[in-house]
C-alpha cells in the first residue's frame, strides 16, 4: 500500500521573508511564487519544484505586487525598497526602475486613468501616495502618516490605510471618505459582502477586529472579531465552488471564511431599519434648527422694540482671516477679526491636517476677561504644503453671554513658513536652478503671491523676491527676467526646496514639459561622499562574502575529519577537530555580524543615493524628469560618477 501524499509542502528560505506574491508570467502557465527577503527575490515554480530566477536586490524588498506596468507587455514582479522600485520579468531581467521620495511601504497596480494600461500606486514613509505612469509621477497626494496599505477597488477608486489607524478611499486625487481609529491597521482588502456588485472596504486591525465599510460613505456594514491580531485578509475561491469568499487569518492561526450575502428580493425589514435611522437623524436636525430659529426670532423682536440683548450682534457682522509671519516665535500667525464694533471673539476652532502634529484640530481661547474683536492662532507647519483650513469662530457682544458661530474656510499658502525680506543678503545661497520658461513675469508674480505670503509691487518687467525660512533660517531668492522669452533663477542651498518650488510652478501654470540646469555645490559634495561610502561598503561586502565562503568550506572539511576520527575511535583527534570547529563557528558568527552591520550601512547609503536622484529629477517636469531618472540609473550601473553629476546638473548625459 502506497503511503498517503501530504497535501502540504514546505519551502525553506532560511532568511526573513519581507514580501510574498503569486502570479502567472504567461497565460495558462502555473502560478509562480515570488518570495522577497531583505536582499533577494526568488521566483519559484511550485508545481515543478524549481526556481525561475534568484535575483539580488541591493535596495531591499519591503513590499511587492505583480502585474503589467504601463506599456511593458510582459507581467513584472514589482518590488519596493529603499526609495526605489524595480520590476523583473520571468528571466529576472530588470525592465522597470524608478525612484521615490522615501522607503516604499505599499504597492498596487490599477488602470486609474482608464487607458487600458496599468498605473503604479506607491505609498511611502514620507506620507505620500504617488501614482506613476511608467517612470513618471502623474499625481502626488500627501497624507497624515506612513502609508501602510493600498487596495484597488474599481474604476478610479482605491482604498488606503495609514500607520495612525486611518482608513479611507480616494477617487483619483479626491478623498471620498476616511475613518480614524485608535487601533493600528494591519491589512486592507476589498470584497463584495452584500452582493450588490460593488465591493466594500475590508479592514483587519491589530486588536483582532475585521470591519467592512461602504465604498461611498464609509459607513460600517460588517464587523467580526478574532481573539488575536489579524494577520491577513485574502479573497479567493477557497471552497472551489465558483464563489469567491473572504478569508481572514489571525496571528494565533485561526482562519475564518465569509461568504457574500445571498440576494434577497424581499428586503423590506432592512429598508425599514434604514428609514427609521434616517428619521431619527432628521428629527434631531429639526429640533436643533427649531432652537436656532426661536433664538433668531427673539432677537429680531427685541431689535424691533429697541431693546438691547446681550447676545445680539449686528446682522452685518463678518469675520475675516489673514496670515502673517511671526519671526519671534518662528511660526505663522492666523489673525481672525470681527468687523463689528462692540463684539468679541471668545474662541476659534481650526481644523486642518499637518498643522498641529498628530492632532487635526486646535482650539484657541481668548484670555479670560480680555477678549477683543481680534484673535490670533499660532502654528508651524512641518511640511511645505498648501491646505484648506476649516475655521469656526465664536463671536458675541461685549455684554452678552450668548455667542454666534461663524464658519469659514481659508487656504494656507504652500510656502507660508517663508518671510519676505527686502535687503539683499550679504552671503547669497550658492545653490541655484535656472529654468527657461516662456511666461510673462506677471503670471509668475501671481503664483508667488498665491504660494507665499508675498505682495508684488513691480512693473511686470522683472521679479525679484527674497525670503528667509522660519524653520531653518536659510535664504531663498527667486528672480525672473524676460530674457530669452522668460528665465527663472532660484537660488537656495536646498535642492529639495528648489524641486518643490518648480513642481508647484508647473502645477499652477499647467506646464507639462520643463528643462532645467542646476548646481548645488554643498549638497553635491555631500553626495560624492555618499557615493564613496557605497563603493567602500560594496568592497567590504564582497570581501566578507569571500571570507565566509572559504570558512564554510573549512567547516565542511572539519566536520568530515571529526566524524572520521570518531569512527576510528580516535577521540583525542576528534576533540581537536571539534575544538577548531567551535572556534571557526565563533569566527563565522562574528563575520556575520560584521556583514549585517555593513549591509545596514549600505542600505542607508543607497537610500540617500536614490533620494538624491529623486530630488534632481524633481527639478524637471515631464520627459526631462523621466530621462534624468533613467540616465542616472545607467550611470550608477556603469559606475560612471562624472556622468551621474553631469546628468543631475544639466538634465541629460550630453550636457556640459
Amino acid at each position: 500500500m502506497k503511503p498517503a501524499v501530504s497535501p502540504i509542502k514546505y519551502l525553506n528560505i532560511n532568511r526573513q521573508v519581507t514580501a510574498l506574491k503569486v502570479g502567472k508570467y504567461t497565460e495558462g502557465a502555473p502560478d509562480t511564487l515570488m518570495v522577497g527577503t531583505q536582499t533577494n527575490l526568488l521566483a519559484y515554480n511550485v508545481e515543478a519544484n524549481s526556481d525561475l530566477f534568484y535575483k539580488e536586490v541591493q535596495d531591499g524588498i519591503n513590499t511587492m505586487t505583480f502585474g503589467k506596468v504601463g506599456g511593458i507587455e510582459t507581467p513584472l514582479a514589482v518590488v519596493g525598497g529603499n526609495c526605489s522600485i524595480q520590476g523583473f520579468d520571468r528571466d529576472g531581467q530588470e525592465l522597470f526602475w524608478t525612484v521615490t521620495g522615501d522607503n516604499v511601504t505599499a504597492l498596487a497596480l490599477m488602470d486609474i486613468q482608464g487607458t487600458g494600461l496599468n498605473e503604479l500606486l506607491v505609498g511611502s514613509e514620507d506620507f505620500e501616495i504617488r501614482i506613476f505612469k511608467n517612470e513618471e509621477v502623474i499625481t502626488e497626494t500627501t497624507e497624515t502618516d506612513r502609508v501602510q496599505c493600498l487596495a484597488p477597488m474599481y474604476g478610479t477608486r482605491y482604498a488606503y490605510a495609514l500607520g495612525n489607524g486611518t482608513v479611507g478611499v480616494y477617487d483619483q486625487r479626491t478623498r471620498a471618505w476616511r475613518f480614524k481609529s485608535k487601533h493600528s491597521v494591519v491589512c486592507v482588502n476589498v470584497f463584495d459582502l452584500d452582493s450588490d456588485g460593488v465591493p466594500e472596504v475590508i479592514t483587519g486591525w491589530k486588536n483582532g477586529k475585521i470591519e467592512g465599510r461602504h465604498d461611498r460613505t464609509g459607513e460600517s456594514v460588517f464587523k467580526d472579531s478574532f481573539p488575536s491580531s489579524v494577520s491577513s485578509l485574502v479573497v479567493a475561491d477557497y471552497r472551489m465552488d465558483g464563489r469567491p469568499c473572504l478569508v481572514g487569518c489571525s496571528y494565533d492561526g485561526l482562519i475564518r471564511g465569509y461568504l457574500p450575502l445571498d440576494k434577497v428580493e424581499d428586503d423590506t425589514a432592512e429598508m425599514d431599519v434604514k428609514i427609521q435611522e434616517q428619521m431619527r437623524t432628521l428629527m434631531q436636525m429639526k429640533q436643533n434648527l427649531a432652537v436656532e430659529l426661536k433664538l433668531f426670532d427673539d432677537n429680531i423682536e427685541k431689535h424691533k422694540k429697541g431693546e438691547k440683548d446681550g447676545g445680539l450682534i449686528p446682522g452685518n457682522t463678518k469675520v475675516t482671516c489673514s496670515i502673517k509671519p511671526c519671526r519671534s516665535k518662528s511660526c505663522v500667525e492666523l489673525v481672525l477679526k470681527s468687523s463689528a464694533s462692540g463684539t468679541k471673539i471668545k474662541l476659534a476652532v481650526v481644523t486642518a491636517e499637518f498643522l498641529f502634529g498628530s492632532s487635526e484640530s486646535h482650539i484657541t481661547y481668548a484670555t479670560p476677561g480680555n477678549a477683543t474683536s481680534t484673535l490670533s492662532v499660532f502654528f508651524a507647519p512641518e511640511k511645505d504644503i498648501g491646505i484648506m483650513m476649516h475655521i469656526k469662530a465664536v463671536v458675541g457682544s461685549e455684554m452678552g453671554n450668548l455667542f454666534h458661530v461663524f464658519e469659514m474656510e481659508f487656504k494656507l499658502p504652500k510656502f507660508s513658513m517663508y518671510v519676505s525680506i527686502r535687503d539683499v543678503p550679504a552671503s547669497p545661497p550658492e545653490g541655484n536652478v535656472v529654468v527657461a520658461l516662456p511666461e510673462r513675469v506677471n503670471r509668475i508674480a501671481m503664483w508667488a503671491q498665491k504660494s507665499f505670503n508675498y505682495s508684488y509691487t513691480g512693473d511686470g518687467q522683472m521679479l525679484e523676491a527674497r525670503f528667509v525660512s522660519l524653520r531653518t533660517q536659510q535664504i531663498l531668492m527667486i528672480t525672473m527676467t524676460p530674457e530669452g522669452g522668460g528665465k527663472i533663477e532660484i537660488r537656495v542651498n536646498s535642492i529639495e526646496l528648489a524641486g518643490d518650488i518648480i513642481q508647484d510652478i508647473a502645477n499652477d501654470l499647467g506646464i507639462k514639459e520643463l528643462e532645467a540646469t542646476a548646481d548645488f555645490p554643498a549638497e553635491f559634495d555631500e553626495f560624492s561622499k555618499v557615493l564613496m561610502k557605497v563603493d567602500g561598503y560594496n568592497a567590504v561586502r564582497i570581501q566578507l562574502t569571500m571570507e565566509m565562503a572559504d570558512s564554510s568550506q573549512l567547516v565542511k572539511a572539519l566536520v568530515i575529519r571529526a566524524e572520521d576520527a570518531r569512527i576510528l575511535s580516535e577521540m583525542g583527534l576528534m576533540r581537536q577537530h571539534y575544538s577548531k570547529l567551535h572556534e571557526l563557528n565563533s569566527q563565522l558568527i562574528g563575520e556575520y555580524i560584521k556583514r549585517a552591520n555593513n549591509h545596514t550601512e549600505l542600505l542607508t547609503a543607497l537610500k540617500e543615493v536614490n533620494a538624491m536622484i529623486q530630488r534632481a529629477a524633481r527639478l524637471r517636469v515631464g520627459q526631462a524628469k523621466s530621462r534624468v531618472i533613467a540616465e542616472c540609473r545607467e550611470a550608477i550601473k556603469s559606475n560612471n560618477i562624472p556622468s551621474l553629476f553631469r546628468i543631475m546638473k544639466s538634465g541629460h548625459l550630453k550636457g556640459t
